[in-house]
């Protein structure tokens, strides 16, 4: 213990000058502390608690009772003094800290600053800070939920950052800041306000709050706020207000703004064009074109050309559009396999994409427009405006053209070109070659060569199995041999690759009510509704299905939304007529009945209704003009002509009713129905000579009849009954129910 003392000495010896001396330094009575027990019972003896190289740190064990000694002298110790759970002070413990986790706070800060918060919300210039700071903060709420779409939201959040900023300013005003007003807190509040009116459809309070800010001298910036007032004008559809708006802000904005001012005038020549005003936009589009091509000034340019007749510009201007540099994926994209999928996600090449497409889209729509016009015919437009695209590298849009110049064969009816000009497509890629397949498909069917059509249809779906409109056609040619079953499981098909194929939808439905599955018919038919609510042939399938199905008042219900679309279809007018006689509803018949007959007089069935219906109720004058009408339709059917003379009969007019019996008898001289007739009226009237004459010939008559049948009244001995003036004089009348025509309706 001596050499460690005097190893000490010999330290703070040679070390004297050391700022932080001492620290080796240990007080001897600690050497006689008793050690914290281990878990297992056995205490640590002093020697070997101590027995440590003093560069070593003390280990978690002993690190309880051991403190390095601290400059100065050393205190004594009693081991009475210290517990198990005590820890030494030591040099190295942080001034001012404490284990409870009250604050840091040496010198009591803590008190004056509550003061000086105190003293500053009383402070007026605080006070409108924590004003704008709310305000701020509105106008962040509102933005935010106008980007996420909540409109709603956006708006009430606007209006209460309106309410906060002029309590700011009249606060302000109250306290003598008046000078100190944010004017451009105000310009962000107003505006916001303005646009989320708009946003709204609200267009009246959103034009008030934009006029207010641009006729206030406070917003300098205010004046190009009238290009919204534009655009509200625009979608209101008063062009000529909207470009008053455009014309104003253009003056207003600064040429350092190229940009702006570009879309400023490109409005403007929107504008101009829907007022009529092609000459004008045509102006406005060629200052565009000058500064600097653009697609879509450009294809308004063309349009207003195409409009005016200008073929000449029409070909300057597609070629200009034509040569602004476009983005090529293939070509331009110089990309690593290994990380083509991640640049597949990245957002500017994505916005590349979006731009050459709607670019592409332009280029397409225009060449459409001016193929037909700029050149001599036909085929001489196409072939210059698809060599064209094919100088410029657009090789996509010239096969496109090249299929909408096959199209406009067939709308010309010159189905021999537009066939050849399909087949060379079948040399061509494979997705080309599918679609060439599936519209030569759909010629032949439209030939009835259902054996190409079926050929062509299988090719296009073996190219590709994904293309509704070859499964289609395919369904097509299966439903026209006859095979619905097998039509309707590529019409289920196509359905399920496009559920957007109205087609598909609407033969699966035929095939159902072919298969006389009317649920499942009415129920394709009814989807269907859904998506095109106003389409007619979808309205009468579902009424025809559910007419087949006797549910007729659902059948009424969709006819007669129908009607309101078609109006003047005799056809169907008559099928409502007819389902109202089911219902036993002769007032709606006779109305739809009437109309039907006012819309297509010559439909017969119609007209021996009305007739039959007049005749029904007595009032032979209105059903005589019905049957007249019919005997003139049909000639040759007697029973009109009978029923003509019987509403004579019936209205007093025999010598009429005579007259015209005698007439239809000189056309058919063996129509035993108006011989009786002639009997019973000549009786009627007391004429027995022409009785006789007419009851030999209905007794002649009726034996050719019975001879033809092989029966004879012979031999049962009996003769017709002579019904005569005799017998009318015998019985004191003469029955008409013996030889009147029967009332009932006629079938429909």
């Amino acid at each position: 213990m001596a050499t460690s003392s005097c190893s000490a000495r010999g330290f703070r010896d040679v070390r004297y000058n050391e700022l932080y001396e001492g620290y080796n330094d240990y007080d001897e009575q600690i050497r006689f502390l008793t050690a914290r027990p281990q878990r297992g019972g056995k205490a640590l003896s002093p020697p070997d608690f101590f027995n440590l190289d003093h560069t070593r740190t003390p280990t978690p064990q002993n690190a309880l009772y051991y403190r390095p000694p601290s400059v100065g002298r050393a205190r004594s110790i009693s081991s009475s003094s210290l517990t198990a759970f005590d820890r030494p002070m030591t040099a190295v413990r942080a001034a001012g800290y404490t284990s409870r986790g009250t604050k840091f706070d040496p010198l009591n800060q803590g008190a004056r600053l509550t003061n000086a918060q105190k003293r500053d919300e009383l402070n007026p210039e605080y006070q409108v800070r924590e004003l704008e700071s709310q305000v701020n903060q509105m106008l962040e709420e509102s933005a935010t939920a106008s980007f996420l779409g909540q409109y709603a939201t956006a708006l009430e959040k606007a209006k209460e950052a309106g309410k906060r900023e002029r309590m700011l300013c009249k606060h302000r005003e109250q306290t003598g800041l008046a000078d100190q007003v944010n004017t451009e807190l105000t310009f962000a509040v107003c505006f916001n306000l303005g646009y989320q009116y708009e946003m709204n459809r609200l267009h009246s309070e959103a034009l008030n709050t934009y006029s207010q800010i641009v006729k206030s001298k406070q917003f300098p910036q205010g004046g190009r706020l009238r290009v919204n007032m534009g655009n509200i004008y625009y979608e209101q559809e008063k062009y000529a207000l909207a470009v008053k708006m455009y014309r104003m802000a253009l003056d207003q904005t600064p040429n350092s703004y190229k940009d702006t001012r570009y879309k400023i005038m490109r409005n403007i020549g929107i504008s101009l064009m829907r007022t009529g005003h092609y000459q004008d936009a045509v102006q406005s589009f060629e200052s565009l074109i000058d500064i600097t091509v653009d697609h879509h000034a450009a294809y308004n340019l063309l349009v207003s050309h195409y409009v005016l007749g200008n073929c000449s510009k029409m070909r300057s201007c597609f070629t200009k559009m034509l040569l602004v540099k476009h983005y090529d994926p293939e070509r331009d994209d110089d990309i690593e396999p290994d990380h083509t999928a991640v640049f597949r996600r990245d957002e500017l090449r994505q916005e590349l994409h979006a731009r050459q497409n709607q670019a592409n889209r332009l280029i397409l729509t225009s060449a459409r427009i001016i193929a037909p016009v700029v050149g001599n015919s036909l085929v001489e437009g196409y072939d210059w405006v698809i060599e064209l695209l094919q100088d410029q590298q657009y090789v996509t849009l010239a096969h496109e053209m090249e299929m909408d110049k096959a199209l406009q064969h067939l709308h010309q009816r010159d189905f021999q070109q537009a066939i050849a000009l399909l087949k060379e497509f079948e040399r061509k890629e494979r997705d080309l070659q599918a679609r060439a397949a599936t519209n030569l498909s759909f010629l032949y069917f439209l030939e009835g060569d259902l054996a190409n059509a079926e050929k062509h249809a299988e090719l296009a779906v073996l190219n590709n199995r994904f293309n509704a409109c070859a499964l289609v056609n395919q369904g097509n040619c299966y439903f026209m041999r006859g095979d619905p079953e097998r039509a309707k499981q590529v019409y289920k098909g196509a359905a399920d690759v496009d559920p957007d194929c109205v087609e598909a939808l609407y033969n699966l439905g035929l095939a159902y009510k072919k298969l006389n599955s009317f649920e499942e018919a009415l129920s394709v038919f009814k989807k269907i509704s859904y998506v095109l609510p106003n389409n007619t042939e979808v309205l009468f399938q579902i009424g025809q299905v559910s007419d087949v199905m006797g549910n007729s008042r659902q059948a009424i219900k969709w006819l007669e939304l129908l009607v309101s679309k078609v109006m003047h279809d005799a056809g169907l007018l008559a099928m409502l007529g007819n389902l109202y006689v089911r219902c036993e509803d002769d007032a709606k018949a006779l109305h739809y009945f009437s109309e039907s007959h006012r819309v297509c007089p010559t439909d017969v069935v119609v007209t021996a209704w009305l007739g039959s219906f007049y005749l029904q109720n007595e009032l032979y004058e209105k059903a005589m003009p019905f049957f007249q009408l019919a005997s003139r339709i049909h000639p040759e059917e007697v029973k009109w002509k009978l029923k003509v003379a019987l509403c004579l009969r019936r209205t007093g007019s025999f010598s009429k009713a005579l007259h015209k019996y005698k007439q239809i008898l000189s056309a058919h001289p063996d129509n035993a129905e108006c011989l009786r007739c002639l009997v019973h009226l000549c009786t009627s009237l007391g004429r027995k000579m022409e009785v006789q004459a007419y009851e030999s010939k209905l007794w002649k008559v009726d034996q050719d009849h019975q001879r033809q049948t092989g029966s004879t009244m012979a031999c049962f001995g009996q003769r017709p009954r002579r019904v005569g003036y005799d017998s009318v004089k015998s019985s004191g009348k003469a029955r008409d129910e013996d030889w009147e025509l029967t009332d009932d309706l006629l079938p429909i």
